[in-house]
């Protein structure tokens, strides 16, 4: 039972976060930039989540060693990992960047096998390779002609960037924080990273519109508040290559809001990489479930949620 509620976790994050590209048009479309919009979203969500917890009760007081690594993986694993795939995006196709940027379920894998002793299986390896085709067939299918060295390095770093994070969240000192309180630092530190990113790149502007705010607002409640701590919650329960895989989900759901939302065109390719991925979903739902060995944190409880 914990290991389906890790999974449907995973699966909720997944779904909150493929939800990021209709809050982001909005959002550029009444004043925002990718940098200003990113930054607000953390600033937004920090906010939110200190008022969940002050709510709840929940002590948000961490240990200095925590701190200092919830500051890296804010740092590495979201700050950089969100510059470098956003500056990708000016070397070559949206697609081709985003299907290079899931590189980060093989990264994790390959650090959990061989730095922390993580167990796989072939039905994993099997379903980690279908969702990699599946992830080409449904946002990079067509765009190769737009290969460009530094836009792979951009995008095989924020990859790798992101497998830093996750791999730091389920294994490292911060693992069994409260979820509310990890995704607070994260979203904290990452205001004020992001913002002298900002300043320095000179990308702050302050011609907001009130439905641009409220986007970065939403964005922040549905893709920190639940997708970040759903997340890290399920890492709690299941493997980091699992969750990852799980998380090629994503795009899946980007693909129904373009569809349904800007009635973007659907066409075989994304039927084909839905298809892929959504197998690739099942076999490593079954495969984490045949798994011998538990991961030390395979319970989850109200106080470490």
């Amino acid at each position: 039972m914990n290991r389906t509620k890790g999974i449907l976790l995973t699966i909720l994050a997944a779904s909150s976060f493929g939800l990021i590209p209709l809050f982001a048009k909005i959002a550029y479309a009444n004043g925002f930039n990718p940098y200003t919009f990113t930054l607000f979203r953390s600033l937004f969500a920090s906010v939110e989540i200190f008022i969940y917890i002050k709510i709840n009760n929940i002590d948000y007081r961490v240990e200095k060693e925590q701190c200092i690594t919830l500051f890296k993986v804010s740092l590495i694993g979201y700050s950089l990992m969100m510059l470098t795939l956003s500056i990708s995006y000016n070397y070559m196709s949206t697609g081709l960047a985003t299907t290079i940027h899931f590189i980060y379920p093989v990264v994790v894998m390959l650090g959990s096998i061989v730095f922390y002793n993580e167990k796989t299986n072939k039905q994993i390896i099997f379903a980690l390779i279908m969702s990699l085709v599946g992830m080409y067939f449904l946002v990079g299918f067509g765009s190769m002609k737009s290969i460009s060295i530094i836009g792979i390095l951009l995008s095989l770093f924020s990859g790798i960037f992101y497998a830093y994070y996750v791999l730091k969240v389920a294994y490292g000192n911060i693992k069994d924080i409260n979820s509310f309180v990890l995704a607070f630092y994260v979203s904290l530190f990452n205001t004020y990273i992001l913002f002298m990113m900002t300043i320095f790149m000179r990308k702050l502007s302050m011609n907001y519109t009130y439905k641009g705010l409220l986007s970065t607002a939403l964005v922040a409640l549905v893709c920190n508040l639940i997708g970040m701590v759903s997340f890290q919650a399920g890492l709690k329960i299941i493997s980091a290559t699992t969750a990852t895989i799980l998380s090629t989900f994503e795009p899946i759901t980007s693909l129904i809001v373009g569809v349904l939302v800007f009635r973007e065109v659907l066409l075989w390719y994304h039927i084909v990489g839905s298809s892929l991925i959504i197998v690739s979903v099942i076999v490593v739902a079954y495969a984490e479930k045949k798994l011998k060995s538990t991961p030390e944190n395979n319970t989850i409880s109200k106080q470490n949620f």
